[in-house]
């Protein structure tokens, strides 16, 4: 009974992995919005609030070299700019995702695989620098601690962490015009990330918002939140 039990939910499993890898392969390889090796409109301005935290960490350690992980870097966009900033990995769990963000960027390390897998390795590579950007909303509400956890592991003391994430203040209003669809979207507000990330080792330095409009015809909502934390040393 219980060796049955396991099995179905081994297959529930597969099922929807398999469900995840072809979203994300439709939404990253196929989707002419999603797919170019260049920015697009949103993500530009992302980008631009990104660059002013790297600004400032260079500034405070005085260095501009070190090590980066972008997590869940999807088709490698990101992964590529803030490649001039330092020595740059690009983690992603989808397997043709990361095949296709090689393409694109055949001179960057990309690694198939979670944060769960870099720890299981054993090498003890930590970074200066891990860059969560629109990926904490796709963690389960029940894991986001988790997840954080295995974050401050990969972290040098003293290392730094930015997040950007959707709000959920403005969810509401914002599927009146768009509705989010991928597989997971557990949306958080700006004190419930704070406290989670502040709770589990971090001090926040900064944070900053931006707006773009859900379509054509609708109003600029201020859906963004961008955050930058540092790893407490005495942790």
């Amino acid at each position: 009974m219980i060796k049955k039990a396991i099995k179905n939910l081994k297959e529930v499993f597969k099922t929807e992995r398999q469900k995840e890898t072809e979203f994300y392969k439709k939404l990253f390889i196929e989707n002419s919005y999603w797919n170019s090796n260049e920015p697009n409109d949103e993500e530009k301005l992302r980008w631009d609030i990104i660059e002013i935290f790297l600004k400032e960490i260079e500034y405070k350690k005085g260095v501009n070299n070190y090590s980066i992980l972008d997590l869940g870097c999807g088709r490698g966009w990101l992964t590529n700019l803030l490649s001039k900033y330092g020595d740059i990995t690009g983690l992603e769990p989808i397997k043709p995702v990361v095949e296709y963000a090689r393409k694109l960027f055949s001179e960057i390390n990309f690694i198939c695989g979670t944060t769960k897998d870099l720890l299981k390795k054993g090498e003890n590579k930590k970074f200066d620098l891990i860059v969560v950007s629109e990926v904490i909303e796709h963690i389960a509400d029940n894991k986001k601690k988790e997840f954080v956890k295995d974050i401050f592991k990969l972290l040098n003391n003293g290392g730094y962490l930015i997040v950007t994430t959707p709000r959920k203040e403005v969810q509401r209003e914002w599927i009146k015009y768009s509705n989010p669809n991928q597989p997971i979207e557990d949306w958080m507000s700006e004190l419930e990330l704070e406290i989670l990330i502040t709770s589990n080792g971090f001090t926040k330095i900064k944070i900053d918002r931006f707006s773009v409009s859900p379509v054509n015809s609708a109003p600029k909502i201020q859906i963004y939140q961008l955050w930058l934390f540092q790893k407490n040393n005495n942790e």
